[in-house]
């Protein structure tokens, strides 16, 4: 099998999140036989930016990041992923300035990444601050993103949840299937239909279980679901059925349902206990 994962990217703000993900990253690295990429992004104050502009030689201290801490910090996760790797695992980083979600895509270019790893808090309230958009890298760059929150593992899979909608999901079955058969893995389809779609979901849930069972020696079962909101539906089987992974195609399958629900960035990756891994559809 064709191997997908070569080179992570990690954005890390030096939080206990950010540990957490880099804990996932050497997993990750270590399974696939990977590097693992730091980024940091030193995202100064507007305030600063408008006394500089203005022509102000003498700005607060505390508005702008010491870089000589930033990398000491960065040496020290440098180290901490050296303690943690049971196998040599290579180690790069960088620091950069501007915005979070700018600065990733650009870095995912620059070093030909191909998957990112987003630490994600564990609490409700704390999971909904997210520092970077993973539906605008995945939509951006078109390599796979995954969130996962500070209490779970992406080993020992043993539940993949990939919604089937009213298209043919190769890619989400691609990166499922090339996950789970590292595990005891059961991929689990999901179809999430309504009366306009009904025909389409079905129709493409069984080319779906046919692609899979023709082609792979991977579990899968199926299962449909009736719903207006592909999110809220994967949110809720996700849980009841205590999934190990979630893959959905960012946008239409990410977005939970509200009025402001676009506007305020009310997105699957907030709200999932599971990690979830978004993929372009194309």
């Amino acid at each position: 099998m064709q191997k997908l994962f070569n080179k992570i990217l990690v954005p890390v703000d030096f939080s206990p999140r950010s540990k957490a993900a880099v804990e996932k990253a050497v997993e990750i690295a270590q399974q696939y036989n990977c590097q693992i990429h730091l980024l940091h992004v030193a995202n100064h104050s507007p305030f600063t930016t408008i006394a500089l502009a203005e022509g102000h030689t003498m700005v607060p201290a505390i508005m702008v990041e010491n870089k000589v801490e930033l990398e000491a910090q960065m040496k020290r996760l440098i180290k901490y992923i050296e303690l943690l790797a049971t196998d040599t695992v290579q180690v790069f980083c960088g620091i950069r300035e501007g915005s979070w979600n700018e600065s990733v895509v650009e870095y995912v270019y620059d070093n030909h990444i191909d998957l990112v790893l987003i630490g994600q808090n564990r609490s409700a309230l704390t999971k909904r601050k997210m520092f970077v958009n993973p539906d605008f890298i995945a939509e951006k760059t078109n390599i796979p993103v995954i969130t996962i929150p500070s209490n779970r593992r992406l080993t020992k899979l043993y539940s993949i949840v990939i919604p089937v909608t009213n298209f043919l999901p190769v890619r989400k079955l691609m990166y499922g299937v090339y996950i789970g058969s590292f595990y005891n893995t059961t991929i689990k389809l999901l179809g999430v239909e309504n009366e306009r779609v009904k025909k389409q979901v079905q129709y493409y849930l069984a080319k779906s279980l046919q692609l899979i069972t023709d082609n792979c020696d991977v579990r899968v079962e199926t299962e449909i679901i009736v719903s207006e909101n592909v999110a809220e539906a994967v949110h809720e089987f996700a849980m009841l059925q205590s999934a190990d992974l979630v893959i959905v195609n960012p946008g239409t399958q990410t977005k939970m349902p509200g009025f402001f629900s676009s506007l305020l960035g009310n997105i699957l990756q907030k709200y999932s206990a599971p990690p979830i891994l978004a993929v372009n559809p194309g």
